[in-house]
């Protein structure tokens, strides 16, 4: 669990700088074929939990917008309940039991690192999604390391998975069906 939190740490870093950017004006090709990484790219941060515009939840709690059958499901394997990574993260980690690292995160991120027209730069790709809430957008690094980010009023999510071998259709795939489940409880 601690290389999944430092490579989240390290593809928010990378998300951050591409908001600064000029970037290289649009979407890059992504990486090969899935590979073992420990790491799915969230932007772990406290929940902006205000939500005026839709009039919805005003307190949200990362591990109730999923379940573990719906988690077990995407994966295509039993999963270890869900918990936050760390307590008091805004943050919800489903995991496989022994040594594999194939898993699932859901995070409720801040408003304010919410972008979809962020500009792709090298080794990042954010690609811009119609249908899922409000707004959404993958941000890719390629090689089974996408993360869908998503919003719904003031609310902004993102979902993750990691599973070995996965194409990252397969992996988008997952992400939107996670998505439309939290959507569905906001």
């Amino acid at each position: 669990m601690r290389k999944t939190l430092i490579a989240i740490a390290l593809v928010a870093g990378l998300v951050a700088a591409c908001s600064g950017s000029s970037g290289t004006g649009g979407p890059q090709a992504t990486g090969g074929p899935a590979s073992e990484v420990p790491a799915a790219a969230t932007q772990a941060a406290p929940a902006d939990t205000s939500n005026a515009t839709t009039g919805g939840p005003t307190n949200l709690d990362a591990c109730s917008l999923v379940t573990d059958a719906e988690a077990a499901g995407v994966l295509g394997k039993p999963v270890d309940p869900g918990a936050p990574p760390e307590p008091g993260a805004s943050s919800c980690l489903f995991t496989t039991s022994g040594l594999s690292l194939d898993s699932i995160e859901i995070s409720i991120t801040t408003g304010s690192s919410f972008d979809p027209n962020k500009k792709s730069i090298p080794g990042l790709t954010i690609t811009p999604v119609s249908g899922i809430g409000d707004a959404a957008y993958y941000v890719s690094m390629g090689a089974g390391h996408v993360v869908l980010n998503f919003k719904k009023g003031s609310n902004t999510f993102t979902s993750s998975v990691l599973l070995k071998g996965a194409s990252d259709a397969k992996l988008m795939d997952g992400e939107k069906s996670l998505a439309m489940t939290m959507l569905g409880r906001v």
